[in-house]
């Protein structure tokens, strides 16, 4: 008998195995119904993405990448033409991309060094994002158009277990808002872990134009 309860108790204190998602990552992208404004379009299909392409130009990425897991991404983008910058509500341009990862604990490696890098770029302020995934990050950066317009880019880095997303949000400063994106990153959220898409709160319908 103290044979089986020992062996229940060791049971009941292994750790369960960490989640991890398998679906083809552009399955996990926004559609054009889940935008928070009325009349984007979609500028560039969903399509995939290599390592490379997650990095860019930065130097070190592809093999930290590689190193952490990385095993397919996808990427896509929104755009909605404004009659006048200067007068324009709601996000303007819409960036949504996902990266799946062998691990969560790889996830999470590459979504800590994402963050310090979003930090680290001039301009930008962090900014809460409130409960989002198993972690989240967001960051402000406003430039001057030609016209003298503010605009503003929020980018809002999350992880979902093994899945690192980004989505970067850009509009006129003050006509778009960090709650526009972060509609967004739940609804994606949502998607991923097989959830019901959550309707707009009666203020984000209020906001929209």
């Amino acid at each position: 008998m103290a044979a089986c309860v020992v062996t229940v108790v060791a049971a009941c204190g292994q750790a369960a195995a960490p989640t991890v998602l398998r679906g083809e990552p552009s399955t996990y992208l926004l559609t054009i119904d889940q935008m928070v404004s009325p009349d984007f379009a979609l500028s560039t299909s969903p399509h995939p993405l290599t390592a490379a392409d997650v990095a860019g130009t930065i130097s070190g990425v592809v093999q930290q990448l590689n190193a952490a897991g990385f095993l397919a991404g996808s990427g896509e983008e929104f755009f909605r033409a404004a009659g006048s910058l200067a007068e324009a509500n709601g996000p303007l341009q819409v960036r949504d991309s996902v990266e799946e990862f062998a691990s969560p604990a790889g996830a999470a490696t590459v979504y800590s060094a994402d963050v310090a890098r979003l930090d680290a770029v001039a301009g930008a302020r962090a900014a809460s994002t409130g409960a989002l995934g198993d972690a989240a990050h967001a960051t402000t950066r406003t430039v001057t158009a030609s016209d003298g317009t503010v605009v503003v880019e929020l980018t809002v880095e999350w992880r979902v277990d093994n899945l690192v997303d980004r989505l970067v949000v850009r509009g006129r400063n003050g006509g778009t808002r960090l709650d526009d994106a972060l509609l967004l990153t739940h609804r994606q959220t949502v998607t991923e872990l097989g959830l019901a898409t959550p309707r707009p709160s009666a203020a984000s319908r209020a906001a929209t134009p």
